[in-house]
């Protein structure tokens, strides 16, 4: 794998500030729906940006409960699983609307108690931390990012798995460390899936989508592509998302933001270096095939074309 830029450092979220208050109208849940508030916890409030992507949106209310609890919560915990992925800045794919946290011991909890915590949409887990597997990160009660990419790994669906493991292994996470801590959860629910993923994982995807991209094409059962593809054209090098160079075929996935403005700079500028990057590296004998998030959401036209592309090139070699 060839690097083509050095990962920017995590950056944890900023916890969004909370509203408080006791009156008639911000106690009762009807009211505080009709004025865009979120209730968290008793007394805790959120409001909310009727105008933002869901999945915004959510995440703003996941980091709002973070808070909530942050605040409300007395026994020793730490936040883990999804919600520690999000508070280390890893990325995250579907992340779920609850708080995930880790507590030694499990209190006596009672039958109002687990209504209570079900309204609030935190999930505790029960289980031994070492201390090897507790950080802080903002202040915050955190598991260790290795310890995050292992819960994730268990638990999540395989897709938003890999895009955590991913995101870990690029940032540095100890891939020794993770395969021990698969060893001593050994029978432990989660954990045949969790080695999968664990081997599938590669520091080189560089997005979210990249890692989705390439999780398909190896649930398609397609041969495992290399990621961050070093090529060089009479332009100079240029690297490609994920490819095969013993078949010269390779993937490019696009996000949307490059091409909107968003991220600064001129949009139409960066739509012409990528068609004269992709022109540079197709004269070298490169198929580039493109895939982007609607390919994410329903792949079949995307894996078709990758594998009619490989088989046509591989079926070329062999001849």
């Amino acid at each position: 794998m060839a690097i083509r830029t050095p990962p920017e450092p995590l950056v944890p979220p900023a916890l969004p500030t909370l509203l408080t208050g006791t009156t008639a109208e911000a106690v009762d849940p009807l009211a505080a729906a009709d004025e865009g508030l979120q209730r968290l916890r008793p007394g805790f409030y959120a409001t909310s940006d009727p105008a933002a992507p869901p999945a915004a949106t959510r995440r703003e209310l996941v980091l709002a409960r973070v808070a909530a609890t942050y605040r409300t919560l007395e026994s020793e915990y730490w936040f883990s699983h999804e919600t520690a992925a999000l508070l280390h800045g890893l990325w995250t794919y579907r992340l779920h609307d609850r708080v995930h946290l880790t507590q030694l011991y499990p209190p006596q909890v009672r039958r109002d108690d687990a209504s209570y915590e079900h309204r609030y949409r935190l999930t505790r887990h029960w289980t031994p931390l070492p201390r090897r597997d507790r950080t802080t990160v903002a202040g915050l009660p955190v598991t260790t990012i290795e310890r995050t990419a292992v819960d994730c790994a268990r638990s999540l669906p395989p897709a938003a798995a890999l895009v955590v493991l991913d995101c870990a292994l690029r940032h540095g996470a100890d891939l020794r460390l993770l395969e021990q801590m698969l060893e001593e959860s050994r029978g432990k629910r989660g954990v045949v899936q969790a080695r999968r993923i664990v081997a599938l994982a590669d520091p080189g995807a560089e997005s979210p989508g990249e890692s989705l991209a390439r999780f398909l094409l190896l649930e398609a059962g397609l041969p495992r592509p290399q990621t961050q593809v070093q090529v060089r054209t009479a332009l100079g090098d240029r690297w490609i998302d994920v490819g095969w160079p013993e078949a010269r075929v390779g993937v490019e996935f696009d996000g949307e933001v490059k091409y909107t403005g968003l991220a600064g700079g001129d949009p139409d500028g960066v739509r012409r270096r990528e068609r004269e990057r992709q022109v540079a590296i197709e004269d070298e004998g490169w198929r580039i095939e493109r895939a982007g998030w609607s390919d994410v959401d329903e792949p079949t036209g995307y894996v078709l074309a990758v594998r009619r592309a490989l088989h046509g090139r591989w079926g070329r070699l062999a001849a």
